[in-house]
């Protein structure tokens, strides 16, 4: 049986367009949508970015979905995790990137992952709410990427490890296949149901908002991610085999041969000029100067903590422990998820912000990248 994965013609972000594709894709691949569930929609917001500076899943996706699953009555929440640590954090990217107004509109709730609990499966830490939700939607965003080459569905789901606990996973992967293999088995623990691409505007260069949009005119969506990554693939004039996360994919047996996908509606290939090539399982600068310097620590502020112990309780790796009256965190054990900062009532806990985080985002404010 071919996996199957839709293409829909979608020329704008209007509001009503949008929905008429996103319904339309998924009315092709035959995917009923539920009712009186909870859903929770994963869209890629990646940073405190904007719509226009499409690096991160446009608001009129997320509202078509949520309009189609208010349809049927179900409750949905929101939830993501941005990759660099900024004041704020995701709560404050929900804004920037006005998902908010989408969650107002349809009475959605924004679930920051940082903030909630985290359960250990398969050796990685993952939100608690992630698998209580009765379906998850994975929504991503279509980008080439100057580390996995491409950003797409199965990547899109490395942002359920909340906070810097993505920039961790980095330093400890020695090859891009090692990193791909992380996001395969997100997918393996979550198994979102259903994966829609915002293809209508990409990303060429990206991840990041100094990359060029290509207008690609498309939305897709397929019960499996790595099928319709691989068709995405076709889009950037990629072929799957030159994409970790899809060889991670094929290995694992998310996908079998690409001749067994079957394509409802077509896409053309667009001009990106700045794919990445070579093999697959070359090394990359995981320890390299800006992965060690742009980590932010953790700290804890001893004039305002009032060791009531919260944090400890809550940690899920037991990095924080009372000592002599003196609360420590131990650096190698903590795994920098941002859970601790939700939890403190005091705000004692605190991430230090690196320099050149700082700068970087002062750059990309100067330039009106962010």
């Amino acid at each position: 049986m071919k996996t199957k994965v839709a293409a829909v013609t979608c020329g704008s972000y209007d509001l009503e367009e949008v929905y008429s594709s996103v319904a339309e894709a998924i009315r092709r691949i035959g995917f009923v949508i539920p009712e009186n569930k909870t859903v929770l929609i994963k869209p890629n917001i990646m940073s405190q970015n904007k719509p226009e500076q499409n690096t991160i899943t446009h608001y009129s996706v997320v509202d078509a979905l949520c309009r189609i699953l208010a349809e049927k009555n179900n409750r949905i929440l929101i939830g993501e995790s941005i990759s660099f640590y900024l004041s704020g954090l995701t709560e404050e990217a929900f804004k920037t990137s006005r998902i908010d107004e989408v969650a107002a509109k349809y009475g959605a709730r924004l679930v920051p992952f940082e903030g909630e609990p985290l359960v250990e499966v398969k050796g990685l830490y993952i939100p608690k709410v992630l698998l209580e939700a009765d379906l998850v939607i994975n929504v991503s965003k279509l980008k080439t990427h100057l580390v996995m080459r491409m950003s797409g569905a199965i990547k899109n789901m490395f942002g359920c490890l909340p906070g810097g606990y993505k920039q961790k996973m980095h330093l400890l992967s020695n090859t891009r296949l090692e990193l791909a293999e992380v996001f395969v088995t997100i997918n393996e623990i979550v198994k979102p149901a259903l994966n829609v691409m915002d293809a209508v505007v990409s990303l060429d260069g990206g991840p990041a908002a100094n990359g060029k949009p290509v207008k690609t005119s498309r939305i897709l969506a397929s019960a499996n991610p790595a099928a319709l990554d691989a068709v995405a693939c076709r889009i950037m004039g990629y072929a799957p085999e030159e994409i970790p996360a899809l060889a991670c994919a094929k290995k694992s047996r998310m996908i079998g041969d690409y001749s067994e996908i079957e394509l409802l509606g077509s896409v053309d290939q667009k001009k990106f000029e700045k794919l990445k090539r070579g093999p697959l399982n070359e090394g990359y600068k995981s320890n390299g100067f800006f992965s060690r310097n742009g980590y932010a620590w953790l700290l804890i502020d001893d004039s305002k903590c009032t060791r009531c112990g919260e944090c400890i309780d809550q940690c899920p790796v037991k990095a924080i422990r009372a000592e002599h009256d003196e609360i420590i965190l131990d650096k190698d054990r903590c795994i920098n998820c941002y859970h601790c900062i939700y939890v403190c009532p005091e705000k004692a806990v605190n991430a230090d912000q690196p320099f050149v985080i700082r700068m970087i985002w002062k750059l990309a404010k100067a330039l009106k990248f962010a």
